[in-house]
């Protein structure tokens, strides 16, 4: 119950617009014009101020630079500490379990996915299980239409991507969990339940490796794909990795 997020790099909660990383990565990064002119709207409810007209999409584009800034600074801190306590396990003789509490974060750009890619290179060496908990518990993406500068005009879209932001927030905890064995548990308020399922490895762990001396190290991504020939198994294996480019980790 004593369980706070606390971020490295924090948004204002009074900003205005009010702007997440999954939004302003879509405005900053993907030209996504829904998503601009939801928060041009958003903007203008909260500012209160009719007057402002142009100047709202600069400001706009403004805010979604700083929330990717700083989206980007917390997915690399949270990858890199993770990545140093899976250093500091390698000598340690056994299998060990790492259970991961987070509500989840982002990790769409080259360097946050290079670490992701670095922290399952370093478990599956390790030989560590990270089991995942998503802090949020059960969650809804309905907006109230109370909350300030939130109008029944925009509050569809605005809901549409607190939905999309929340399951791309999960999507790392997943992908960690998958890639190492280990459980995801989400989408439930029952913690402390969770904690307790987490706390054990998995009955059975495949190690699989193969040869990637052909690899370019151009630092590109590769897909991989996991099948048996056996009926009624579910597989949880990595789903890629990140070819490291010339005096990168490998």
């Amino acid at each position: 119950m004593k369980l706070k997020v606390t971020p490295i790099y924090r948004h204002d909660e009074h900003e205005c617009p009010r702007m997440t990383y999954y939004q302003g990565d879509r405005i900053a990064n993907w030209n996504d014009d829904m998503a601009l002119h939801a928060a041009i709207a958003d903007f203008i409810a909260c500012s209160q101020d009719p007057n402002i007209g142009s100047a709202a999409e600069g400001i706009v584009r403004g805010a979604a630079q700083r929330a990717v800034a700083l989206g980007e600074q917390n997915s690399r801190s949270n990858l890199e500490f993770l990545r140093l306590v899976l250093s500091k396990m390698g000598p340690l003789p056994g299998q060990h379990v790492i259970i991961l509490v987070s509500p989840g974060f982002l990790t769409p750009d080259a360097e946050a996915m290079t670490l992701k890619s670095e922290v399952l290179d370093i478990a599956a060496r390790a030989n560590v299980v990270i089991n995942a908990l998503d802090a949020r518990g059960l969650y809804t993406t309905n907006l109230d239409a109370s909350q300030p500068g939130v109008v029944s005009t925009i509050a569809s879209v605005e809901d549409q991507y607190r939905q999309f932001s929340m399951l791309a927030d999960e999507n790392v905890m997943a992908e960690l969990a998958d890639g190492t064995g280990g459980t995801f548990f989400h989408n439930n308020n029952n913690l402390e339940a969770g904690l307790s399922a987490l706390l054990v490895g998995p009955e059975y762990l495949y190690l699989l490796a193969y040869s990637t001396a052909n690899m370019k190290p151009n630092g590109a991504y590769h897909d991989l794909k996991v099948k048996v020939n056996q009926p009624r198994v579910t597989i949880q294996a990595r789903r890629g990795y990140i070819a490291p480019k010339p005096g990168k980790t490998k």
